[in-house]
């Protein structure tokens, strides 16, 4: 139910217009400028980054196609999406919107997204779902709460009155995440958890498994196995679409820059040469985020997913950090459970057409 004073913007009847921009335009350069994500979370996509991935050269159209729409009010922008599809999504007959931003007025949001899903239906999609910006290694999902806390590298950040218009328009939550907001006595008790597996450490090292931390020095090579691990472990997950490691590098963007510190570990075996699995997250001043876990399916079960766990409390430890943020866990168990209400919540909305 939307509050009094939501309603009363949303029933503000204005004058909108939808304008479709092309790969090639000046127009794109509005397009990038205009959202407010920015204001929202400094560590979101910069406008140069969101020209490189829509523009002509962006490497999505190899196998991709978009169509980009900006809405004015009374000839200023103050709404935007891109509607896509992309040829090797795994169900072709959902099609996708992201970059979405709009003003509290549903009229603008029902005019973006209605121009959207004509799109998706002219290119025989029979669903559509999002805010994906092209690929999930890019950039996802909505946040539905915690709109009152810090934002991390990483994390979706919009206007807390998103949900509202979604659900005016008849989307509903598919898929959902949450994140904890871990206090230096939460941290304390993970560690204290983390030391009573010792002996599970001892044993899983002694099957041949050992960790070696993320070299922050040569990122390009270990982004590289990031990229590896990333499309033998995730393959299942929510929205995951295969690019190459020179698209993904592309989608990445350079949001996370100097101002962040980047720790990470892989996980190796004994028996073969590449990592079987990754940890990998990012200090931002005295605060750890713990931002992507995962083993590979041949290895789970192995006491990997502890190593690596263990590996990263303990660079927290040797960095004097006493908080952390345990980042975007998919819906069901997670290991941050123990340290009480995720605080800190998202989700992909969609539709039938």
């Amino acid at each position: 139910m939307l509050s009094g004073i939501r309603r009363r913007a949303i029933q503000n009847v204005v004058d909108y217009t939808i304008a479709t921009i092309d790969h090639s335009s000046p127009k794109l350069r509005e397009f990038a400028q205009l959202p407010h994500d920015r204001s929202l979370n400094f560590f979101a996509p910069r406008p140069e980054e969101v020209i490189q991935q829509l523009g002509a050269d962006g490497l999505f159209y190899r196998h991709g196609e978009t169509q980009l729409y900006i809405c004015y009010q009374q000839g200023q922008p103050v709404g935007r999406v891109v509607a896509w599809v992309d040829h090797d999504f795994p169900d072709q007959d959902v099609g996708h919107f992201g970059f979405f931003d709009a003003c509290p007025d549903k009229t603008c949001a029902e005019k973006l997204m209605q121009a959207s899903e004509e799109w998706l239906r002219g290119k025989g999609k029979t669903r559509i779902e999002g805010p994906i910006n092209l690929n999930i290694l890019a950039g996802y999902r909505c946040q539905t709460d915690g709109f009152d806390t810090w934002a991390f590298p990483k994390e979706p950040r919009n206007p807390d009155y998103y949900p509202d218009l979604f659900a005016y328009l008849g989307y509903h939550e598919v898929a959902l995440w949450q994140s904890w907001d871990i206090s230096p006595w939460a941290l304390l008790g993970l560690r204290g958890i983390d030391w009573l597996r010792r002996s599970r450490r001892q044993a899983t090292r002694a099957r041949g498994y050992r960790v070696e931390v993320l070299r922050a020095d040569c990122l390009e090579e270990e982004i590289g196995k990031i990229h590896y691990l990333v499309h033998e472990i995730f393959t299942d997950n929510y929205g995951f679409s295969p690019i190459d490691l020179v698209e993904h590098t592309q989608m990445q963007g350079e949001s996370v820059d100097g101002a962040i510190k980047i720790e990470g570990a892989f996980l190796y075996h004994s028996t073969v040469r590449e990592p079987v699995g990754f940890s990998y997250g990012f200090f931002v001043g005295q605060t750890a985020i713990f931002h992507s876990f995962g083993v590979t399916n041949t290895h789970r079960g192995s006491g990997g997913a502890d190593l690596l766990f263990h590996q990263a409390l303990e660079t927290v430890r040797a960095e004097g950090v006493t908080r952390a943020i345990g980042a975007l866990v998919k819906e069901g168990k997670s290991k941050y459970e123990s340290v009480g209400r995720a605080r800190r919540a998202y989700a992909i909305y969609g539709k039938n057409l």
